[in-house]
């Protein structure tokens, strides 16, 4: 019941934005499978066409492919826009690679226009006074994840002292260098030694 609400609600929101749709209707005949938890997973089989998709709980066949990934980084693949490859580079992919990348870009790419959606029902002055303050808040939400992401890591990194610094990591590296280096030295000091003994 719930998935034939969201469908209906993608659809019209889909309905905004042909670009999309036709490249949906170019995966027409496949089938996504999006596994969303670690533990107990969640799994939505989606139906790409050009008039949408259809979202099922359940598929008897074997979807083409698979995209796999926890709930922290779905919601950060949603909320970036363009959604960096960072983040896509913590989704797993099996089966159709190829499609799941093409995927994965439709949904990157998805430029809904909401004023002229919304313009149907309240009007172009108040459906673009709405737009912008969605954008707003878009980017906000943007600027206040950046800021958190951030302020964790200078807490991680100085205050509790979990993350090293980089400095402090490449003066651990370089030591690690130098000790190897005498390792080394010792060791063809000690063969030579042994094989003048000998």
């Amino acid at each position: 019941m719930l998935l034939t609400f969201v469908e209906e609600i993608l659809n019209r929101a889909l309905r905004l934005d042909p670009d999309t749709l036709r490249r949906l209707g170019d995966m027409d005949g496949k089938v996504i499978c999006v596994r969303v938890g670690a533990a107990e997973p969640v799994a939505v089989f989606i139906q790409p066409s050009e008039a949408g998709v259809r979202l099922r709980s359940v598929y008897d066949g074997k979807p083409d492919v698979t995209i796999a990934g926890d709930v922290p980084v779905f919601a950060r693949l949603m909320l970036a826009r363009p959604a960096s490859g960072a983040i896509a580079g913590k989704l797993q992919i099996s089966g159709d690679i190829e499609l799941g990348q093409r995927f994965q870009r439709v949904l990157n790419e998805i430029d809904i226009d909401w004023e002229e959606g919304a313009s149907r029902y309240v009007g172009d002055i108040a459906a673009h006074a709405l737009g912008r303050a969605v954008r707003e808040m878009r980017a906000g939400t943007r600027q206040a994840a950046a800021t958190i992401g951030q302020d964790i890591g200078e807490y991680l990194q100085e205050e509790s002292r979990v993350l090293a610094k980089h400095e402090r990591v490449e003066s651990f590296l370089t030591a690690v260098d130098e000790l190897r280096g005498d390792v080394d030295r010792l060791e063809k000091r000690l063969q030579r030694l042994s094989s003048g003994a000998a």
